[in-house]
């Protein structure tokens, strides 16, 4: 397999990665002609992600500026700090660049400790991302509730247990996928089992449940509540796996057995992308030296199928 493959399938992993971007841009009120989403966005994620991919598609520059702009406060500080932890550097420095227009253009302070001094980023003049956000679609859930109860754990929690039709979720699960600490997330689901919003196992560990019946009903819409997907570390693998191809994958002095290396690095950095979404994929461990790639091409292959299926 040549290098060109490789970069091949990770464009097309991009191009799809982009398509889930545009449609979760188009349901909370950014101009795009895109279909609207079919799960949940995740805020947080939706802007990181965006400003990895900002260089390849320049209309994320003017969406990324519109909201800072207008929906900035309902962004969590803390979360994206935390999240952002698990992107490409060159994510972490652009996001000093959106922190500088929610707290210059939104008016919102609570970014002044992530600017960092870094090139502005241009937008295009006499083009604009959106007009006022939307939270009424099921997808934009996420933001309705934190409009509702606030940019807190508690809003954030009840949006994953709502989007996992009932299940029960452990502390662990609900901290991890959510970038919160354990103890915050404890805190506030025992806060919300007070008030009768959610319901806690009797044993250890103790899982946590919502009933998303009751929530369709109270939220007013027939449709139901659309599905979570952990898309922090699905995204955070497209943009490492990106960040690699730009720097290292595209040159004619790498061999099969470097490839192979690095290739099974990233899926092992990135392996609870997979494992939290239960996607299937081969394991590394099973394919010795550069017999890997041909598997990797299938990793790529399956994560692109289902992200055209769970956007």
């Amino acid at each position: 397999m040549s290098a060109s493959d490789l970069v091949r399938a990770t464009r097309q992993l991009q191009g799809r990665t982009l398509g889930v971007l545009w449609r979760q841009w188009g349901t909370v009120g950014a101009s795009t002609a895109s279909d609207p989403a079919r799960s949940l966005v995740d805020p947080e994620a939706l802007v990181l992600m965006s400003l990895a991919m900002q260089d390849d598609e320049r209309r994320l520059r003017d969406v990324l500026r519109w909201w800072a702009e207008t929906g900035a406060p309902l962004l969590n500080v803390t979360r994206i700090r935390t999240l952002a932890k698990r992107f490409p550097d060159v994510v972490r420095g652009c996001l000093g660049d959106f922190a500088y227009s929610a707290l210059h253009d939104g008016r919102d302070f609570r970014w002044r400790p992530l600017i960092r001094p870094v090139g502005a980023t241009a937008t295009r003049r006499g083009k604009t991302g959106g007009t006022a956000p939307r939270f009424t679609p099921p997808p934009a859930l996420p933001l309705r509730l934190r409009l509702a109860f606030g940019v807190t754990v508690k809003a954030d929690l009840l949006t994953m247990l709502l989007g996992t039709t009932g299940a029960w979720l452990t502390v662990k699960v609900l901290a991890e996928s959510l970038g919160y600490t354990a103890q915050s997330v404890r805190r506030a689901a025992d806060d919300l089992v007070m008030a009768r919003l959610i319901q806690a196992t009797g044993k250890t560990p103790i899982g946590y449940r919502v009933d998303p019946g009751p929530w369709v009903e109270f939220l007013g819409t027939t449709a139901k509540i659309p599905r979570w997907h952990n898309w922090v570390p699905v995204f955070a693998f497209v943009a490492a796996l990106a960040a690699w191809i730009h720097t290292e994958a595209d040159s004619a002095s790498t061999t099969d057995y470097v490839l192979s290396s690095r290739a099974r690095d990233v899926v092992v950095g990135y392996e609870d992308a997979f494992a939290r979404n239960r996607l299937p994929i081969p394991h590394p461990e099973d394919f010795p030296g550069e017999t890997y790639l041909p598997a990797f091409l299938d990793t790529l292959a399956g994560l692109g199928k289902w992200l055209d299926e769970s956007a």
